[in-house]
């Protein structure tokens, strides 16, 4: 039998690095990180722990398996993966209690304007009128737009806030935590019974877009956006518009359409928007977990057993 060979194009973390020889005795790991020896080795590589260049999937006639370290699945690899019968794995399920807590927390900072309270503070002005423009999340009505999950983290602490939590999902599967599920043909009704709508899908080719000017319209005036998933699921020319004329009274963006963000782009001085810059999962991707959910998912695979995160090539994600 040939020798199992996984080429580590992500950086893996020294204490989970040290640990595979000796779990895995039959794989050969081979150093990828730079593109010199990565680019060598790729012909020679049965797994990669990272994504390869796609224009050199062609030319991996060994490969069996792409472990990606994000959750999201860039589009343009689905078809490839598929021609190439390759099998993709994604950090699906990793990232929903921590990119939950980012999605709160923008919410708390804007219906409580605590972004005015911050320059305030650094302005050294007590400014108690402030509290005039508060109002409270309770009993408020969230609209989860992709409910993954991501989307059921947003939903479980939303309902912790003790708000009202609609969501809209591809499939009709009951969802803990939501109290009422629309499906994507309802998905104007649901937009216009929110207070607040939080983005939480996958981008791909059914979502890119889907948010666009027919879909802002169908929101409440003065509604509160939170996107926390991918920025190209809106049409961001649409969002400013509708920033601008009230109609989105607020913002929160950890995502956009170019990344970074350009600095002459209008979102960066607008008052009611808060912005951060895609990391909102970044504590997962700065811990071991992706590569212990890569070393659960390399045993499974050399069992023959279902891997963790595998993802539906058709749908993309």
């Amino acid at each position: 039998m040939s020798t199992i060979k996984v080429l580590l194009i992500a950086d893996v973390p020294s204490n989970v690095r040290a640990e595979l020889p000796a779990r895995f005795p039959q794989v050969e790991f081979l150093e990828g990180q730079e593109p010199a020896p990565r680019d060598a080795l790729l012909a020679q590589a049965t797994i990669t722990y990272g994504l390869p260049p796609l224009e050199r999937l062609g030319a991996m006639p060994a490969l069996r398996w792409i472990q990606l370290i994000s959750a999201g699945v860039p589009q343009e690899l689905c078809p490839l993966a598929q021609q190439h019968q390759v099998q993709v794995t994604n950090l699906a399920g990793l990232y929903g209690p921590s990119i939950a807590e980012h999605a709160l927390g923008l919410m708390t900072i804007l219906a409580r304007n605590l972004q005015v309270a911050l320059r305030q503070q650094a302005e050294r002005r007590w400014e108690r009128s402030l509290a005039r423009t508060m109002t409270d999340l309770q009993e408020k009505t969230l609209a989860i737009v992709g409910l993954g999950n991501i989307g059921q983290s947003i939903a479980r602490l939303g309902k912790a806030y003790g708000m009202r939590v609609l969501g809209c999902r591809r499939t009709g599967k009951p969802t803990p935590h939501v109290d009422r599920l629309y499906p994507l043909t309802e998905l104007h009704a649901m937009l216009a019974e929110a207070d607040i709508v939080a983005v939480a899908a996958p981008l791909t080719r059914h979502t890119e877009g889907m948010l666009g000017a027919a879909e802002f319209r169908a929101m409440k005036r003065g509604v509160m956006y939170i996107n926390v998933s991918r920025g190209p699921i809106a049409e961001e020319a649409t969002l400013v518009e509708a920033l601008r004329s009230g109609h989105v009274g607020s913002a929160g963006l950890d995502v956009f359409a170019t990344e970074p963000l350009p600095p002459d782009h209008p979102l960066w001085t607008m008052p009611r928007v808060v912005l951060t810059p895609h990391y909102s999962g970044e504590t997962i991707n700065l811990s071991d977990r992706p590569a212990r959910r890569f070393v659960r998912n390399l045993s499974a695979w050399l069992d023959g057993q279902p891997l963790e995160g595998r993802v539906d090539l058709e749908w993309g994600y």
